[in-house]
């Protein structure tokens, strides 16, 4: 008998719905365990939520909001290290916290000794806190990483959580708020308990490398609008950009056999479904949970600035005691520009947007002497509505899987299972999720998820 030709068997073909990082992070994964993969992006550029808009002061691209990653993000972190882009994500270790009284403390967790005592210096440097203030805030830490939920029970929100073991108000809205609110995109009135540990636990106790910021050098929409896409098509992935699905056609044993779009129809043996939960509750009413009251969208704001002259002198800084929360001086941004971003938005200043801009300058004037000379020549705000899920208490019960009651469908997004809030690695993680939940029923190597940073001893002693 002569030896059989496989040549000729065609590879299994993955259609991917919708461009964003769990769309994008998905093909990269499927397209490494020899499949063919199609992603279908209906806007006219992939990226999703990481985008950019046009500088209307000196041209080149802004970010619509800015994203960092911390050192926690392992997924992330390898998916940028993959595309061969990780030397445009700056590391900074120092946290640098602006107080009410405008004094800053530059804030940064120290090698020399192991998880968690690494916070020490951390806490310590935060100057607008007495040190019996930092003592409750270490305190609650602590506490906060050795809750756990009870099966049964509602978990209570952050904040009465907070209240109820005595943490002190100066230290809840100086400290909990900013910091919380910023990693969840939520008001800590609102947040589940449970979202709030896993922040205190793998983003600051953990390991001495979790908490370090990872800052973009770039735009975001040349990182994965075009940077991972060309990786991704070097790699045989075709990205099909002003694509919109309106439909999946079913077999007669339920299984997807095609996927509609304007253009026609595209066959392929397994569909990943990476887009937002109501998008893909049109799509697949049947296999996606019905929103309900405890799926909401929490709203954030970016307040873009254009000075006349440099006005912020550090890369980023917390404002705390605020309207502001964060400010952004990118690098790759002309003289002049900074943006603040300020999360759980829904409300702000009765949605007074001229009140807004004008507030938080006001609040750059204080914070920063450069800006009290520097002479505002544009602004612009942007809001995104539904920016993250609002991880409130119950919404993980109803998060979905990546599988489906369709064998050949799968889910990807940052709303789904994931383990993770609503963020760029729960995104780029589901994206991974699902797609080795494809490759496995296609019958290829699925790709395990990168770990995440090893705990110490002393870090699994504490958390018992």
């Amino acid at each position: 008998m002569g030896s059989a030709d496989f040549s000729t068997v065609p590879r299994p073909h993955a259609i991917v719905v919708g461009g964003g990082l769990a769309g994008l992070a998905a093909a990269a994964a499927l397209s490494g365990s020899g499949c063919q993969v199609t992603v279908l992006e209906a806007r006219r550029r992939a990226g999703g939520r990481a985008a950019s808009f046009e500088d209307p002061v000196a041209g080149g691209l802004v970010d619509a909001c800015q994203h960092v990653a911390m050192g926690c993000c392992t997924n992330f972190l390898d998916l940028c290290r993959q595309a061969g882009f990780a030397d445009a994500l700056r590391r900074d270790r120092t946290l640098w916290f602006i107080g009410p009284d405008d004094r800053r403390a530059a804030c940064r967790p120290t090698r020399l000794l192991p998880a968690p005592l690494h916070l020490a210096p951390l806490l310590l440097g935060m100057r607008h806190f007495t040190l019996g203030e930092k003592t409750r805030l270490a305190v609650g830490m602590l506490r906060l990483a050795r809750w756990r939920a009870v099966e049964g029970v509602s978990s209570p929100t952050a904040a009465a959580w907070l209240r109820s073991i005595g943490q002190p108000e100066r230290v809840i809205d100086l400290f909990w708020q900013p910091v919380l609110e910023s990693a969840l995109g939520e008001s800590i009135d609102l947040v589940d308990l449970a979202a709030a540990r896993k922040v205190a636990v793998d983003a600051f106790l953990a390991h001495r490398e979790a908490a370090d910021l990872f800052v973009p050098t770039e735009p975001l929409g040349r990182l994965f609008g075009e940077r991972l896409v060309a990786w991704l098509t070097g790699r045989g992935v075709v990205v099909e950009a002003g694509a919109t699905v309106t439909g999946l056609d079913r077999g007669d044993r339920g299984e997807v056999v095609a996927v509609q779009t304007a253009a026609g129809p595209r066959t392929g043996n397994a569909v990943i479904l990476a887009v937002p939960w109501r998008t893909a509750g049109k799509l697949a009413a049947t296999v996606v949970p019905a929103a309900d009251s405890r799926v909401v969208g929490s709203p954030i704001t970016a307040v873009h600035l254009w000075f006349d002259r440099d006005a912020i002198d550090l890369p980023h800084a917390v404002l705390v005691g605020r309207v502001s929360q964060w400010v952004f001086r990118p690098d790759d941004a002309p003289p002049g520009y900074c943006q603040v971003v300020i999360s759980a938005s829904r409300g702000l200043l009765d949605g007074d947007r001229d009140r807004l801009r004008d507030t938080v300058v006001g609040e750059l004037r204080r914070a920063f002497p450069a800006a009290r000379e520097a002479r505002l020549v544009e602004s612009r705000v942007v809001t995104d509505p539904t920016a993250v899920l609002s991880v409130r208490p119950g919404v993980e019960a109803i998060r979905p899987a990546a599988t489906t009651a369709i064998a050949n469908l799968f889910l990807a997004g940052d709303w789904t299972a994931t383990g993770w809030p609503s963020t760029m690695e729960g995104a780029v993680r589901s994206g991974r999720i699902a797609a080795s939940a494809a490759a496995t029923h296609l019958g290829l190597a699925a790709t395990p998820l990168t770990p995440d940073l090893p705990k110490g001893p002393l870090v699994r002693l504490l958390l018992g």
